[in-house]
């Protein structure tokens, strides 16, 4: 499906107005990043292909939601982690608006394709020059599950030739570094994000806000939230609408370094995720989760962020669509408990130690800090 690129929104604190071509000023790059599921109606290609047959809900605040039927008596991990494999209901766009400083903050939005209920707002923060489109499979699958998701471009990525991503440009003084105050931002402004619903713009719910990242990117999210490292302020950045914060394979810490809680309200909930035995220590008692994924490689193969970095010899790395697929599940639970306050949430998520998953060689397994 074609492109189609309109121009930049304008927030309504900055002196300049947005261009009447557009309410919103969304760069209007639209695809259903993916349809129904390919296999058939499961999951939640099942619920969106029932949705669509039988019309929209009237009601603005909620509406029927089919999938909660169809899916009745099974865990909220074995639906999503199903739907996650295959082909996922959820839209795509770009998004540009203009911060108060001058700088264009560039991102990209995932929602799903029927909206039924109010859906908590997520912003993601993507691994060092990396874009936000590069993190299609995971934002797309975590919007279908029923989130809005923000995802930020690293001011210092920059495009290469068609196929080959992003890649980063070290120590280049013009180029600016990823903000806190960025994300916070883009927070500030998710109303105009969610003009792209038209008229269930309301249903995202900017009440309960939750940060996710991947790489370097998991540190700022952490940061959002309350949690930095010992060598470091870890309440510089603390945003305190941020409620959970789920960090998918952090950046490796200095050797003598551990993961600690910074602010006087205790922070945020937060989960880590990663291969096991890569993800950063913390304190003893600091009340974090880690969930160990049978993960080859930090970018699940190349299927998130920036794949170029870990080519070795031309070959392209193994990809890891079931772990990839874990990873989702796990974080849309844990959002579930931490934003919509869903508490059964926390006995599945808790539950999840030891589980022996389809698909995946070891089981997963779970733990607090």
């Amino acid at each position: 499906m074609d492109d189609e690129t309109l121009n930049t929104v304008e927030p309504k604190s900055a002196a300049k107005t947005a261009s009447p071509q557009g309410s919103c000023g969304l760069l209007r790059r639209e695809m259903i990043w993916s349809g129904v599921c390919a296999a058939g109606l499961s999951g939640f290609g099942a619920s969106s292909a029932f949705a669509q047959s039988r019309g929209t809900p009237q009601n603005n605040e909620r509406g029927f939601n089919p999938m909660t039927w169809l899916n009745r008596g099974r865990d909220s991990f074995e639906i999503v982690y199903e739907a996650s494999t295959g082909v996922v209901a959820a839209r795509t766009r770009d998004f540009s608006i203009r911060a108060p400083d001058g700088n264009m903050c560039q991102a990209r939005i995932a929602y799903p394709v029927t909206v039924f209920d109010r859906m908590p707002l997520i912003i993601f923060c993507p691994d060092a020059g990396c874009k936000g489109a590069m993190y299609d499979p995971f934002i797309g699958a975590l919007a279908a599950s029923g989130y809005f998701v923000i995802a930020l471009d690293d001011p210092r990525a920059v495009r290469l030739k068609a196929g080959e991503g992003a890649t980063l440009v070290a120590n280049a003084p013009e180029m600016r570094r990823p903000n806190p105050a960025e994300a916070r931002f883009l927070i500030d402004m998710a109303s105009e994000a969610a003009q792209v619903l038209g008229p269930r713009a309301n249903r995202m719910d900017a009440s309960r806000v939750g940060v996710a990242g991947h790489g370097e990117g998991a540190w700022m999210a952490l940061s959002l939230a309350g949690w930095g490292s010992s060598n470091s302020d870890s309440s510089a950045a603390r945003d305190g609408r941020v409620m959970a914060a789920f960090a998918l394979s952090p950046s490796p810490l200095e050797e003598n370094a551990r993961i600690v809680n910074g602010v006087p309200d205790g922070g945020a909930l937060a989960l880590l995720a990663g291969q096991r035995g890569s993800l950063p220590r913390a304190l003893p008692g600091s009340g974090l989760i880690a969930l160990n994924l049978p993960l080859r490689s930090s970018n699940f193969g190349g299927l998130i962020g920036n794949s170029s970095a870990n080519r070795k010899g031309g070959q392209r790395p193994v990809l890891e669509p079931r772990p990839l697929a874990a990873a989702v599940a796990a974080a849309s639970i844990f959002f579930d408990w931490g934003l919509k306050r869903q508490s059964d949430r926390k006995r599945t998520l808790l539950g999840l130690d030891g589980r022996v998953v389809e698909g995946l060689n070891q089981p997963l397994f779970i733990h607090r800090i």
